[in-house]
């Protein structure tokens, strides 16, 4: 279970480290990490983070993943029509402003004049 776990952890953790020495980091690893389609395929679960309360974070998941969804189909569109298109197919509104370089940089390799 988690907390045999985590209790085995923190055994090491006392065990291995100096009580007088201060901690300035703690790095966790993660192993047999899934790729976004096979999360899908998965039944569905949420990310935590350390500093929320669970009751505050379940209203807001449908909300989050909502925008998750349209901002993915934005991005998506967006690749979609600079392939089509080329680079300079959509920018920002400044790039069209006198003395913005993003256009010209575009048609150079790797942004450099070659």
């Amino acid at each position: 279970s988690t907390a045999e776990i985590m209790e085995a952890v923190m055994g090491l953790y006392d065990r291995i480290v100096n009580p007088k020495l201060l901690t300035r980091r703690i790095t966790l690893s993660a192993c047999r990490v899934l790729g976004e389609r096979e999360v899908e395929e998965r039944a569905p679960c949420q990310q935590l983070d350390i500093f929320s309360v669970l009751e505050e974070v379940s209203p807001k998941a449908a909300e989050e993943a909502a925008a998750l969804e349209r901002e993915k189909r934005l991005q998506s569109a967006m690749l979609d029509i600079k392939k089509k298109h080329g680079k300079n197919a959509i920018l920002r509104g400044t790039s069209l402003e006198e003395g913005a370089t993003a256009r010209e940089r575009n048609g150079q390799i790797g942004g450099h004049k070659a």
